[in-house]
């Protein structure tokens, strides 16, 4: 299975204006990324789909009880949303490789990387209420064998891909120095890897780590770049783990003296 990532950055060309003028420009939208599930025939997917919504049909009533929550709340909305709309594409995809006589299928979903994250959640708590109604001895839909494996190696595999692995971005090397949110970036950090690299940070933040970064090894920095240090500047700030510290070197201070003039809040550069 591969990745295909269609990345498209709007930012505010580099230039002498204010950082404010900047930070308002700065538009990022989000990576979406197409992954191609394990090849089976088009008879299992359309199982699956049948399944699924024999699940879903059991579990909608009783969804509240199932699931343990004392106010009843539904799932996540959104992920429930993307599920449904990867459900209807499996058995379009899967009905017309059928028609075309085709012996086997890999289909094709896409979604944005917090979508996908959600695509697991959802499917890690549908297992969970299924497994309550188990314990409360209520009849549940059996899913084959065959099917289980098939979903089985399909959620292992999205969840391998949409890890990032941080030590081999495209022309690009982020490696822990050892102390928890301490980084050293070293190679080119451009369109191709920095929605990566700017989840990963988000997510050391998210954890309560604060963060300091090397930036002496990079050898290349745009707007991209410099946007995706306003953004985690704003996220600093909004969980109050400032500063983030950032070494820096020629190559970088010169990009982020004519692209962000003024001091990024939140950020503390070592010179």
């Amino acid at each position: 299975m591969r990745i295909h990532g269609s990345r498209s950055a709007r930012v505010a060309p580099i230039s002498t204006c204010p950082r404010s003028e900047v930070r308002s420009t700065v538009q990022i939208e989000l990576t979406e990324l197409t992954i191609r599930l394990p090849t089976a025939t088009p008879q299992a997917y359309l199982a699956w789909v049948t399944w699924w919504r024999e699940v879903e049909q059991l579990l909608g009533p009783d969804l509240a009880m199932a699931s343990g929550d004392d106010d009843g709340r539904a799932p996540d909305r959104g992920a429930r949303s993307i599920v449904l709309q990867h459900v209807r594409l499996l058995e379009e995809q899967a009905k017309q490789a059928s028609e075309e006589g085709k012996e086997t299928i890999s289909p094709e979903l896409s979604a944005e990387p917090a979508e996908w994250d959600q695509w697991l959640d959802y499917w890690r708590t549908r297992r969970e209420w299924l497994e309550a109604l188990a314990l409360r001895e209520l009849p549940e839909p059996m899913v084959p064998e065959d099917l289980v494996t098939l979903w089985e190696r399909t959620l292992q595999m999205i969840g391998v891909e949409l890890a990032i692995d941080v030590a081999h971005l495209h022309n690009l090397k982020v490696v822990g120095t050892g102390t928890s949110g301490s980084f050293s970036l070293q190679g080119e950090l451009e369109v191709m890897n920095v929605d990566a690299v700017g989840r990963h940070f988000e997510k050391e933040l998210r954890t309560g780590n604060r963060l300091t970064l090397d930036l002496s090894g990079l050898t290349f920095i745009d707007s991209r770049g410099l946007a995706m240090l306003l953004q985690l500047s704003e996220l600093v700030n909004e969980l109050e783990l400032t500063p983030i510290v950032l070494k820096t070197s020629e190559v970088v201070r010169r990009v982020m003296e004519v692209g962000l003039p003024a001091s990024i809040p939140g950020v503390e550069i070592e010179r």
